[in-house]
């Protein structure tokens, strides 16, 4: 009777296998998996002992596991935005973390996600979801999503039939107004609260202080299966049986929400790690000694708290967190192998940014520093791609959609700006100079007081990184020899031109709302602008096409406002901004920012001269 009983087994789990690739043909299934806030080091496939992350690791030895991966944008929404458009924020119109929209009043209020159509990505675009629809495949996204331009129905008066981006089912949203679709209608208000830490809860953790738990003690959420994440995961597992049942091809993006703050998690991911064993970073102390960055904002200098052991506290528990949350990546892998459809699904593992967690003394992200923008990128198939590899290949989130595309012979749209990574996953070829960029909007920069989501924007090349932020002094490092981004290049004599290439390269194409380039005109083989107080300087570029890749620097300081066009080609106007406000960073030596704070980008557009 016992040996009847193992065949009938042996039957039922062969049958469910081959079940559960039914009808699903040769293309593959695509389960993307993305946490947020995930600090890079705070991973053990990347080379942190501490880290306890076994089902992420899993996944990096049967698949690729990339170095230098940029988040579009180290804030939450323009980077999950760009995610599903495959476009950088400024080219999607999804530019804002909450977007300013003007009242009927006249004042201007900035609101979150899920409100309103137009404060989302432009009409039209095509997105990854779309993408899998034409081609078949049933979507779901459960979890975070936090995307301006995703709206449910019958919420915007103007847009009724709502945006569901493509996406066939959608549930568990957290950060975003999806009434009926929302993490809080799943589990409870009182859940929902409770998860989030609210001052309501303050008395129960001494005062308040669970934003970081610098008490170590564990979430509010009497049941643990009604935290976020666990959520999340078992919603994901009932989509794959579904799936299994039905045999249809799939595509799952998987919105886990640690380990953003609170860092708060259940009591048996406490117990995995230990407090004492953290050690504060060797930056930590950096802008205390040298006074606050002026290229970033007073709050992200939240810094340490005053007692260590509070700091390695905050620590342990981020980390905590982020075990909590591997353990879910689990959940959803083991429910594809269960189902037979482990062999033919791609995974992937990425965050939406970073968290420097005391790094340069800072928390959180709003910046362009490695800790913020570097983010973990994996990517599984061992049916297809390379297996327990490192790949050094600068990418992005906005390469996903042509990877996609490709893999499900699907359509690649005109508006995507990434490209596809098929070929390094499959050969393990490395992209040569290759530029990424990431962006971001803030507001109460110290030295620009009044300036409201000021605009930053960083581009990766090779070794260098520079940085423009608007109205603040420039930034250039070698990342690969100066990991900690400790020495401004723009001061090295030695980088000059290196310096004078990436201000132009990083502004060239650069447009969004509110900012306007530089005015000129070319009359009879002349270019005439107005010279403005703004500028100290303005220089020329040229090229032979417009591609501004291949311009050079051909005037470094023009004498005047007219310059004398003698070859055929294109030509730019570039401006360097008077500076003249000090700080601590530099000293009173070194001027850091503008005086009076423009809408002006100092760059123009191109113009072209033919004879």
């Amino acid at each position: 009777m016992k040996q009847r009983i193992i065949f009938c087994s042996i039957l039922l789990l062969c049958g469910m296998s081959i079940h559960g690739q039914k009808n699903q043909g040769e293309k593959p299934n695509i389960v993307f998996i993305i946490s947020d806030q995930h600090k890079l080091e705070s991973t053990g496939a990347y080379g942190n002992n501490l880290a306890i992350t076994p089902h992420i690791d899993a996944l990096a030895k049967t698949g690729m596991v990339f170095n230098n991966a940029y988040t579009p944008a180290p804030v939450c929404a323009p980077a999950r935005a760009s995610l599903m458009t495959g476009m950088y924020p400024y080219a999607n119109g999804a530019i804002y973390h909450k977007a300013p929209i003007k009242m009927p009043n006249g004042k201007v209020k900035n609101i979150g996600s899920g409100y309103l159509r137009e404060s989302g990505y432009h009409e039209g675009i095509v997105t990854l979801a779309d993408i899998f629809k034409e081609q078949g495949y049933v979507s779901a996204s459960p979890g975070k999503m936090h995307v301006h331009g995703e709206l449910q129905k019958d919420v915007d008066e103007d847009y009724k039939v709502g945006n569901s981006m493509g996406f066939d089912e959608i549930s568990l949203r957290y950060y975003t107004y999806f009434p009926g679709g929302h993490y809080q209608d799943e589990v409870g208000e009182d859940t929902y609260m409770r998860y989030r830490q609210f001052k309501k809860y303050g008395k129960t953790y001494k005062g308040g202080s669970m934003h970081l738990n610098e008490d170590y003690v564990p979430t509010l959420v009497k049941n643990d299966e009604d935290n976020f994440d666990m959520a999340v995961a078992n919603k994901s597992v009932e989509f794959i049986n579904k799936r299994a049942e039905d045999g249809q091809n799939f595509f799952l993006h998987v919105g886990f929400e640690k380990p953003h703050a609170p860092f708060t998690t259940t009591q048996k991911y406490l117990d995995m790690h230990k407090p004492s064993d953290y050690q504060l970073p060797e930056t930590f102390d950096d802008w205390y000694k040298k006074g606050k960055y002026p290229w970033v904002p007073n709050w992200v200098h939240s810094g340490l708290p005053k007692n260590p052991t509070k700091a390695k506290n905050v620590m342990a528990a981020y980390n905590a967190c982020i075990t909590e949350m591997d353990d879910m990546v689990g959940r959803v892998v083991d429910a594809l192998k269960e189902n037979g459809l482990y062999e033919n699904t791609v995974i992937i593992y990425t965050t939406d940014h970073g968290e420097h967690l005391f790094e340069h003394g800072l928390r959180g992200k709003h910046n362009m520093y490695e800790d913020a923008v570097n983010v973990p990128f994996i990517i599984s198939y061992p049916k297809l791609f390379q297996q327990n590899t490192i790949n050094n290949s600068h990418v992005s989130f906005i390469d996903l959609m042509p990877t996609f595309a490709e893999l499900i012979n699907g359509v690649t749209p005109k508006t995507a700006q990434g490209t596809s990574l098929i070929e390094v996953l499959k050969n393990g070829k490395e992209l040569k100079d290759r530029v990424v960029f990431s962006e971001f909007r803030g507001g109460d920069y110290k030295l620009l007081p009044g300036a409201k989501n000021v605009p930053s924007r960083m581009m990766c090349k090779g070794d260098y990184k520079f940085i423009y932020t608007h109205g603040i002094i420039d930034q250039l490092y070698n990342v690969k020899q100066d990991p900690d981004e400790l020495n401004n290049l723009i001061f090295d004599k030695k980088h000059k031109e290196v310096y004078q290439n990436m201000f132009f390269q990083i502004l060239a194409e650069w447009r969004f709302q509110e900012y306007n380039p530089l005015k000129i005109k070319l009359k009879r083989r002349k270019l005439k602008w107005s010279k403005s107080d703004e500028f100290s300087s303005y220089s020329i570029y040229f090229s032979k096409t417009k591609e501004v890749v291949n311009a050079k620097l051909i005037v470094e300081k023009v004498k005047g406002n007219s310059f004398e066009v003698k070859e055929e080609g294109f030509y730019w106007l570039a401006a360097k901004p008077l500076l003249s406000k000090t700080s601590k960073f530099y000293g009173e030596e070194i001027p850091v920012a503008v005086a009076t704070y423009s809408h002006s980008l100092p760059i123009s557009d191109a113009v072209q001269y033919v004879k």
